[in-house]
């Protein structure tokens, strides 16, 4: 059995730990049923299926189940920058879609690893899956939670269904895709599996360990599809709760006989309620004056600046461009609830269609000697037709003063 640490959570005793990948190009399915005891993990059965339908007959419909997937579907890359998300993303694929694809980034001392897939061809999966009465909790991309083995690769490598992964001094150093990978047999503190079943391992112990080394825009679907597990349980097990409180309840009435310290019970409950929902309203007071403070000082600073620079950029504009985009200091990131608004100050984002190279380039000249202009960057420039050529800008504005 391999020993683990971890904070209790009622989720955490049972679960299941899926590969969906594929063999002589044909879907198969790898999974482990993982059993928590007393801070230990324990397998109690391996999985070798050819389809969801095929998996309903041994898993739980209302189980934690995770899903990583290393079919053909997946697309992932080794590159050196270890900066944000989006730089990585950027440098491993130029003109990757985030509307349309999911990924993953596992950043090391020196390197990145990201993998990629289609939004589409992951909610089909999902999909399927449901369908066989099998509730995925959390979708998970390529190789990476092999990181969580670090500590285990003795020999500097794991081999696992569809990769060799290579280690040093506790970090992935890389990860070899390959259709020939052989078949070990592993051990691991107890633990005995073979290659095949290594990657579902890793992607359990990852959640028990909570490891949390890898970043990525799917982590939003996964907390969509935890809630909806956590609310299925709450509803079927809603019966069995209600009569066990029912039962607390009538023990309590009936050890506490005594009339005054029922009053009393019931005035400090009272004020327990009221100073709780004192502070609630008092923390969402100041998260809305902050937020006001804000807005204020943004439409203070930003408003007539943002006018000139756009009517400065509009006048210099042929008539064989159109804008479809023109955002000022644009968002950093989505706006959350209860989360700083972060803003890319100093940059005008800009993005449309053009019908003529020569005028663009010469837009393009015109808007570098604007006096705020600092430089212009070219993110994107492709022809969407025979006549038709679209673009993504990015402008940033000097702020040394002399945009004033």
């Amino acid at each position: 059995m391999l020993e683990i640490f971890s904070s209790y959570n009622p989720f955490k005793k049972v679960l299941f730990a899926l590969e969906h990948s594929i063999l002589a190009d044909e879907p198969i399915i790898y999974g482990l049923e993982l059993v928590q005891k007393k801070g230990e993990l324990d397998i109690a059965q391996m999985l070798d299926v050819t389809s969801p339908e095929d998996l309903s007959k041994l898993v739980p419909k209302t189980s934690q189940l995770f899903l990583v997937i290393t079919d053909h579907q997946i697309l992932s890359k080794q590159v050196s920058n270890t900066g944000t998300d989006t730089e990585i993303v950027t440098e491993a694929f130029p003109n990757l879609n985030l509307n349309e694809f999911y990924y993953q980034i596992l950043r090391t001392t020196e390197h990145s690893f990201i993998s990629v897939c289609r939004i589409e061809y992951v909610e089909t999966l999902i999909e399927q899956y449901e369908k066989a009465n099998i509730n995925i909790t959390s979708v998970h991309l390529g190789e990476l939670k092999m990181v969580s083995l670090a500590t285990y690769a003795k020999n500097g490598k794991f081999c696992s269904n569809t990769s060799e992964v290579n280690y040093v001094n506790g970090e992935i150093t890389s990860i070899k895709t390959s259709g020939g990978i052989p078949k070990e047999e592993y051990t691991i503190e107890g633990l005995a599996l073979s290659s095949k079943h290594i990657l579902p391992l890793a992607v359990a112990l990852d959640y028990f360990l909570g490891t949390d080394k890898i970043s990525g825009n799917i982590e939003f679907r996964n907390l969509e599809l935890f809630k909806k597990l956590r609310e299925s349980r709450f509803f079927k097990n809603t019966l069995q709760i209600g009569i066990g409180f029912l039962l607390i309840v009538l023990i309590i009435n009936f050890f506490a006989f005594s009339t005054k310290y029922k009053k009393w019970q019931g005035l400090q409950e009272e004020l327990q309620v009221y100073s709780s929902q004192r502070k609630l309203i008092e923390d969402k007071q100041a998260g809305v004056k902050t937020k006001e403070a804000l807005v204020q000082s943004i439409l203070a600073t930003g408003f007539s600046r943002s006018s000139n620079y756009v009517n400065q950029i509009m006048q210099e504009l042929p008539n064989t461009v159109l804008l479809t985009s023109l955002t000022y200091q644009p968002l950093e990131k989505p706006i959350r609830n209860d989360k700083a608004i972060d803003l890319k100050n100093g940059v005008i984002s800009i993005s449309g269609k053009s019908t003529d190279e020569d005028q663009f380039t010469t837009w393009l000249r015109s808007m570098e000697s604007l006096s705020f202009t600092k430089n212009v960057t070219i993110t994107k420039y492709g022809l969407d037709n025979k006549t038709t050529s679209g673009f993504e800008l990015i402008l940033n504005i000097k702020t040394d003063g002399t945009a004033d």
